[in-house]
């Protein structure tokens, strides 16, 4: 259970530790490539099996991890944009109910059953982000607390697709090396649009924002350790969908308590049906 409870502290400090980058003036971007570089090397470091150049080409999974790299870039980015743009529980929201898609690709893709409470779980879902996006009459309405939770529920849920079809095709006991090489391409895109950003002088490399990326780095590995750890002792059926909840809620309430911003009755109702999706997905 302790290891249950620390997967889902770290997970949530993720998203906290993005909003903060705001307040600390941190640069998203070179936070960003720090964190991979700190991901990559304790995945290769974690890594007992050969792990020379020819033999990660040889790897099949090889071109999956390649776009795998660009979509976890890319949407922790919008992880980083919709934690300041959005709020927390939003983005917690989004993230977590991205379990949707690889669901139906199991439908599709895996032969797996749709059953009442999965299709049940799918359907409450839709209601559940209508009400925690939802902004009262008096609130104004930006497009990027919309669009940014958007993106992030459809990349989040094209990554655990991409990840389940990868493990169900190709995978064997390669998960840390193919952890360290997605890391690995997702730090050299960050490093290209860095490189380029700072050419053009429209950046200026920041130890501030390094050093806050390497804390991240830090968070993110402790986050992933400890959901591995947990699976000694649950199932995936159990653990995966507590973590899920557990994150929704104290990302809610740490909305609350650190920045000072209350969800209306109509949010609070939205993040509930979505804690209700997200169990009924998991019964199913």
């Amino acid at each position: 259970m302790v290891y249950l409870i620390l997967a889902i502290l770290f997970s949530t400090s993720i998203l906290i530790l993005f909003r903060y980058f705001k307040k600390w003036e941190v640069d998203n971007l070179q936070a960003i490539v720090a964190n991979y570089l700190l991901a990559a090397a304790v995945g290769y470091a974690a890594y007992e099996g050969p792990a020379s150049f020819g033999d990660i080409a040889s790897k099949s999974w090889l071109p999956i991890s390649i776009l795998l790299g660009f979509l976890f870039i890319g949407v922790f980015f919008l992880f980083a944009l919709s934690s300041q743009k959005a709020g927390v529980a939003v983005t917690a929201v989004a993230s977590r109910m991205s379990v949707i898609i690889p669901v139906i690709g199991g439908f599709i893709l895996f032969g797996e059953s749709a059953t009442f409470l999965k299709i049940l779980g799918i359907a409450v879902a839709l209601p559940a982000f209508y009400l925690t996006f939802k902004k009262g009459p008096d609130q104004k309405l930006n497009s990027l607390t919309i669009l940014l939770p958007l993106f992030i529920f459809l990349g989040a849920g094209s990554n655990d697709l991409l990840m389940k079809f990868t493990d169900f095709n190709f995978l064997k006991n390669d998960l840390f090396l193919l952890l360290a090489v997605i890391f690995f391409i997702s730090m050299i895109i960050g490093s290209t649009i860095l490189v380029i950003r700072i050419l053009k002088q429209t950046v200026k490399p920041n130890i501030k924002s390094m050093l806050a990326g390497l804390l991240l780095g830090l968070v993110n590995f402790a986050s992933t350790y400890f959901m591995f750890r947990s699976m000694d002792f649950f199932d995936s059926s159990v653990m995966f969908p507590l973590i899920n909840i557990g994150v929704v809620t104290l990302a809610a309430f740490a909305e609350y308590t650190l920045f000072g911003e209350k969800l209306s009755l109509i949010n609070q109702s939205g993040i509930l049906l979505a804690i209700i999706a997200i169990i009924l997905i998991s019964l199913g």
